[in-house]
C-alpha cells in the first residue's frame, strides 16, 4: 500500500540531486543531475530526470568522472554540456514547484549550472533542506549526534545499492522525506 500524506502541500516538490566534481560550487563542475517529483497532496512521484553531464572531452577526465558515477567512460563521451543539460531540466518540470534536497551546496551547484546554460533560475526562494528536517526529526527519537545521509538510511531502515548515483540517492532523500512527513 502507497505511503499518502497526511499533509497537502501548496506546489508539487522536486528534490535534486548533483553528482560533482568536488564540493566547491564556484570550481566544481556537475557530473549528473538527478530529481524526483513529487505530487502535492500524496507525495508519490510524478516524474523523474537524470542525466550524466560532458564536462571535457579529454579522455583522462573522462575516465576519471566515469569512474566516480560507476559508468563507462563511453556514457560520459555521449553525454550532453551542461548548459544542454539545465535546459532539459528545466523544459521538463517548469518552475511552477518547490525544490527539495538533501545537501545545502546543491541549490548552488543547480543555480550555477542554469547560469552556464543561460536558463533562468526563477525557482521559489524557499527550498526543502532535507537534513535539517530529518535531525530536527531524529532528535527528538534520541539519536545524539550529527548525522549524515547514511545516519538516515540506517535510521529509516533503506538501502543504498550505488551510493554514487544521483538518481537512486535523491529517490531514497524522497522517502526519508516522506516517512517524517507522515509522522508530523
Amino acid at each position: 500500500m502507497p505511503l499518502v500524506s497526511r499533509m497537502k502541500f501548496i506546489k508539487d516538490l522536486l528534490f535534486f540531486e548533483v553528482q560533482t566534481t568536488g564540493a566547491d560550487p564556484d570550481k566544481d563542475a556537475v557530473i549528473q543531475l538527478s530529481a524526483v517529483l513529487l505530487d502535492k497532496d500524496n507525495l508519490l512521484e510524478k516524474n523523474n530526470f537524470n542525466s550524466c553531464v560532458k564536462v571535457s572531452y579529454l579522455d583522462s577526465v573522462i575516465h576519471e568522472h566515469a569512474k566516480l558515477l560507476n559508468v563507462p567512460a563511453e556514457v560520459l563521451r555521449k553525454s550532453p554540456k551542461i548548459y544542454d543539460v539545465a535546459k532539459q531540466f528545466r523544459n521538463k518540470f517548469g518552475r511552477d514547484l518547490l525544490l527539495a534536497t538533501y545537501n545545502f551546496q546543491n541549490p548552488l551547484f543547480l543555480k550555477n549550472a542554469f547560469k552556464k546554460g543561460a536558463v533562468p533560475f526563477d525557482y521559489d526562494p524557499h527550498i526543502i533542506q532535507l537534513w535539517t528536517l530529518g535531525y530536527i526529526y531524529t532528535l527528538n527519537y534520541g539519536l545524539k549526534k550529527m548525522p549524515s545521509l547514511n545516519t538516515f538510511f540506517d535510521y529509516f531502515k533503506l538501502k543504498s545499492k550505488s551510493p554514487f548515483d544521483a538518481l537512486e540517492r535523491v529517490r531514497l532523500e524522497a522517502e526519508i522525506f516522506r516517512k517524517i512527513i507522515k509522522e508530523v
